[in-house]
């Protein structure tokens, strides 16, 4: 869907990553101290926002585009907190990222499906900014077939319309964002393991974050993790599974995601011959 040059691969130093990834199922004690650290806040990248200067404002960068920050919706110099609550509160499907990246698998699909609402969290301000730029060029050159003689061939670009992007990280913003039961889709694509012990409280699936995906997906909504670390992908597996919400990983699901574009890790894999897992929740 998207133009060649959108998908220019580039070399990468991605590596495989250290395979001594361990869990063991969790006790009553550390399902409960789970949940505390979640509500206290712990593990959040970046820290929890509302104790950062300047939360309340929109980066000048940001202004009036297709990108928000939770606690800035407010902010008098754009617009764009109306517009975000506008689009959610339309009868459109909404499917949201989380950990985007570069942005391949999220701007295609945006693309692909103008239909739908798409959201996308990227926590690397760097990587979101990188990405906005790649939405207005889209736009851009969508314009500019539009004013083509010849925008009528179906292989043109359009103005892209449905899609957001946030910095913050998603387990402060989806419960202040996202209505219940308003997701149709979740994509968590080759997450970080955040190998070291003392980092495991950053990694994102938790008996805690499984509850929020389950509250904010409709019924029969579907959860879709890859992974190219398979002992990450079995953790992921046992919270989603053990949640009363979910059935168990179908692989037929796959079905419902359709055509698509590879994120940048998972092209690295295919071409590296590494093997990648994919749930369907």
């Amino acid at each position: 869907m998207m133009s060649q040059h959108a998908l220019d691969y580039s070399a990468t130093s991605f590596s495989q990553g250290r395979m001594d990834f361990s869990w063991e199922e969790l006790s009553e004690e550390e399902r409960r101290q789970a949940y505390a650290d979640y509500e206290a806040g712990k593990g959040l990248i970046g820290g929890d926002p509302r104790f950062r200067p300047g939360a309340l404002t929109l980066p000048t960068w940001g202004l009036n585009l297709p990108f928000f920050r939770t606690l800035a919706l407010d902010d008098p110099r754009g617009d764009n907190g109306q517009r975000l609550r506008a689009d959610l509160a339309s009868a459109r499907s909404l499917e949201i990222e989380i950990g985007y990246g570069r942005g391949d698998f999220l701007l295609d699909r945006a693309q692909r499906h103008p239909d739908r609402l798409f959201i996308g969290y990227e926590i690397q301000t760097g990587a979101t900014r990188r990405m906005m730029n790649r939405v207005v060029k889209n736009a851009e050159c969508g314009m500019r077939n539009a004013e083509s003689p010849i925008s009528q061939s179906p292989n043109l670009q359009s103005p892209i319309s449905n899609l957001w992007l946030s910095d913050d990280d998603c387990r402060f913003s989806i419960p202040r964002i996202v209505p219940e039961g308003r997701a149709e889709m979740f994509h968590i694509l080759f997450p970080d393991p955040w190998w070291k012990d003392k980092h495991k409280i950053r990694r994102l699936f938790s008996p805690p974050f499984v509850d929020l995906l389950a509250a904010k997906l409709r019924t029969g909504g579907l959860l879709h993790f890859k992974s190219d670390v398979q002992e990450y992908g079995e953790l992921v597996r046992y919270l989603v599974e053990g949640h009363p919400a979910f059935s168990k990983h179908n692989p037929a699901l796959v079905s419902r995601i359709g055509d698509f574009v590879p994120t940048h890790r998972e092209h690295w894999c295919i071409k590296s011959g590494k093997p990648v897992w994919s749930y369907y929740f």
